[in-house]
């Protein structure tokens, strides 16, 4: 749950945007013809070009949980740096070895006890807290994501039907990956009228 997820905060975009994009009007369905579509990652944008709204929450939801994932990465870390060490050949000792042969009797190594290693400790003890924390942040993030994001998610969500009833089209919240299917499909972009629309309907 470090930067795999929340990608320093911007994957945190990426789950609205996914939810968003299953939204559709509730009004009678519009003809193919009269398809259109809203992309989602300009709306996140400020004021003209976006509505702001989801841009805002996002960034309150990663404000929220940029402890959590600062200390997950921290963890991450360290448990790399006790691994390399872990895994680094033992080359200073075999030169020690190999330059005392043929003079005097070679020093016996000293044999580890089962757990007297230190490293092997930590490393243990450091994957155990990842886990729970990374666990923990999960929950946290599912829970500030509802309560932060989602109220956001359903009021631009109502929005858009209104905007896709008046407008009579059938609308769709679409992200990237959407974009040229839909335009070959000829369905159009109604992202500036929607965004111009939301503003001046905000209250």
């Amino acid at each position: 749950m470090d930067k795999s997820l929340l990608a320093a905060g911007l994957a945190l975009a990426a789950l609205p945007a996914a939810t968003l994009a299953q939204t559709e009007p509730a009004a009678a369905p519009a003809p193919a013809s009269a398809s259109c579509y809203v992309e989602i990652a300009k709306l996140m944008a400020e004021p003209p070009a976006g509505i702001g709204d989801l841009g805002a929450a996002i960034r309150e939801l990663d404000a929220k949980l940029r402890p959590q994932v600062e200390e997950v990465n921290a963890l991450k870390a360290e448990i790399a740096r006790l691994e390399a060490r872990q895994n680094a050949p033992q080359g200073s000792q075999a030169g020690t070895d190999s330059a005392s042969e043929g003079f005097g009797e070679e020093q016996p190594r000293a044999v580890p006890q089962p757990g007297s290693d230190p490293t092997a400790q930590r490393l243990a003890q450091a994957q155990t807290e990842l886990e729970t924390k990374q666990n923990q942040l999960k929950l946290d993030y599912a829970a500030q994501q509802r309560a932060l994001v989602g109220p956001v998610q359903t009021r631009v969500s109502e929005r858009a039907q209104v905007f896709a009833a008046q407008r009579g089209c059938a609308l769709k919240m679409a992200r990237a990956p959407d974009l040229p299917a839909l335009a070959t499909a000829g369905s159009q972009n109604v992202t500036g009228e929607f965004v111009t629309w939301y503003l001046a309907n905000r209250s």
